[in-house]
């Protein structure tokens, strides 16, 4: 009968109940047979003292028993957290999108340069080609204004427009020579000036004597320097570069009045002596002007670079 007695007495162990399913906030410790000092005596415990502190327990306010976790003060706090979140992700987000559109269009102005670098590398590089084919240029060596022996060897080092004509040219001559002075005085009076020594050479050397040629060249600008010699020479120079020249006919009366055909055209010779670039009677002296001093600024940075 004990035993039966203690299953009967441990089948009514006291259950603890939320304080939400109680009107009160407490329970009580029940048994449904013998007396609690019985049961407790049964079960090892101080069942007035178990008792006593349930009854504290439960007694207090939800907020005061263990295990309670009070809710956030802040009950936006999530929704707070999350906009800050998002707005974080966000900045991140902009300044990597940001800087990653920065970065690709330096890439692509950088590819658009290169490439726009190699066009003009291959224009030119094609340029050069053409007047290597067609040979325009080369050592010359005639009589300066002076009577002096001088050639390009002596004009390393400068920029030159050369203009080929004859003093006794009565319009085309002239005019060209002008251009050829107008366009050096711009260049001259740049920022950065420009100098180009401009260079007449005769192709009627068989009425053009030195003395000649000084005084037509100084009529102009005291910048030119003229250049004449035998007609075998001046044969030889031409033919160098290109010029054409045909003696027109002659009144016997008048042995040495006739008119020369020739072409009529400037020579831009670089630094080293290599035919650079050509500029026909139709071209202005500004815009001439402006093809010189680009084209001077771009074969002086490629030189500094080491691409010559």
């Amino acid at each position: 009968m004990n035993g039966i007695r203690i299953f009967l007495r441990t089948s009514t162990v006291p259950r603890f109940l939320p304080a939400s399913v109680t009107s009160t906030g407490q329970i009580r410790l029940k048994s449904t047979d013998g007396n609690d000092k019985d049961l407790g005596k049964d079960l090892g415990i101080d069942v007035n003292e178990l008792s006593k502190k349930l009854d504290e327990t439960m007694g207090k306010p939800v907020d005061q028993q263990p295990g309670y976790t009070p809710p956030s003060s802040d009950y936006m706090s999530f929704r707070k957290k999350k906009e800050e979140s998002a707005h974080e992700r966000s900045y991140i987000f902009g300044w990597k999108s940001a800087a990653f559109t920065l970065g690709m269009a330096g890439i692509t102005c950088t590819i658009l340069l290169y490439f726009r670098k190699i066009k003009l590398d291959e224009e030119e590089k094609r340029k050069k080609q053409l007047a290597g084919k067609a040979r325009i240029g080369g050592e010359w060596e005639l009589v300066n204004q002076d009577g002096k022996r001088e050639g390009s060897k002596e004009l390393i080092g400068n920029w030159i427009l050369m203009y080929f004509g004859f003093t006794n040219c009565p319009d085309i001559c002239p005019d060209e020579i002008e251009k050829m002075v107008d366009i050096v005085d711009m260049l001259d009076r740049e920022k950065d000036p420009v100098p180009v020594v401009p260079v007449f050479i005769t192709v009627d050397p068989l009425r053009d004597s030195v003395d000649r040629v000084k005084k037509y060249c100084a009529e102009f600008s005291p910048k030119i320097r003229g250049y004449t010699g035998s007609k075998e020479e001046i044969e030889k120079v031409l033919k160098t570069f290109r010029i054409y020249h045909s003696q027109g006919p002659s009144d016997k009366r008048a042995p040495d009045d006739y008119i020369v055909d020739h072409t009529v055209i400037m020579y831009l010779i670089d630094p080293e002596g290599n035919f650079f670039d050509y500029y026909g009677q139709n071209r202005r002296a500004s815009e001439i002007a402006n093809v010189i001093r680009t084209k001077v600024l771009q074969y002086e940075r490629k030189k500094k670079v080491g691409w010559f």
